[in-house]
């Protein structure tokens, strides 16, 4: 955790949940955000729940902090690329009042659970389901956010007891149709991509076009993610309350 603390504001209630997510043009995108953050309320009633975006859309994190409220916040982001590292923290660093900055939602236990749960919604874990999976992500040209993918598909590969690789829409190699390609050529008979993205848009568009047998949901307001996210409010806000 890193604590912003520019002001010595007054707390007077549990400080507020930031929320921070990159934008999408998809209707569909938007909503499943939305029902994150509502989900979200429902777990932390007692507390100012928001959300914010770092591209595309508005408010952005700045217009929230800007009223020094004591906040946690929390980057809706499965990988630390740039979003993560220059916008939310670029967002935090420049904010007058007291800021606690939660970790990405990145490689938890819960993402690892809640992938699973969307792959076993989708039919493609069982007896019956996918003898291979690619986990399909975003991408990005920052190599640590590769390898924190890359790990988190071999962390989902010891669960499942199958060959799980990374695969990427755009910005890294191998592109998703060449993962699901390769396993194939390798003989095995029915790929899954388990979506590892938040909402419906772009990216998962692209998963879905990739050509696999079978392509799990994005993981939106899975239980699991809700849980994730109080829990790393909960983790951060100690140091903000009086």
């Amino acid at each position: 955790m890193t604590t912003n603390s520019h002001s010595a504001h007054p707390v007077t209630e549990r400080p507020r949940l930031l929320l921070v997510a990159h934008g999408t043009r998809s209707s569909a995108g938007r909503r499943e955000l939305g029902r994150v953050l509502v989900e979200t309320r429902k777990r932390l009633d007692d507390v100012d729940c928001r959300l914010a975006w770092v591209d595309v859309q508005a408010p952005g994190p700045d217009r929230i902090l800007a009223d020094a409220v004591p906040t946690v916040v929390v980057p809706a982001f499965l990988a630390r690329g740039y979003h993560v590292t220059e916008d939310v923290e670029g967002a935090c660093d420049r904010a007058p009042g007291p800021v606690a900055l939660a970790p990405h939602v990145g490689g938890e236990p819960e993402i690892v659970r809640a992938l699973i749960q969307r792959l076993a919604e989708a039919g493609a874990v069982g007896a019956f389901g996918s003898d291979a999976v690619v986990l399909g992500a975003a991408g990005s040209r920052d190599e640590s956010s590769q390898a924190e993918t890359r790990a988190l598909a071999a962390a989902l590969e010891r669960v499942l007891g199958v060959p799980v690789s990374a695969g990427f829409a755009t910005s890294a190699a191998p592109a998703v149709a060449d993962a699901i390609a390769a396993f194939r050529e390798a003989g095995r008979r029915r790929v899954a991509v388990a979506t590892h993205l938040l909402a419906p848009g772009f990216f998962a568009d692209r998963l879905a076009a990739a050509g696999a047998d079978v392509t799990s949901p994005p993981l939106g307001a899975n239980p699991e993610i809700v849980d994730l996210i109080v829990r790393l409010y909960r983790e951060n806000s100690a140091g903000l309350t009086p």
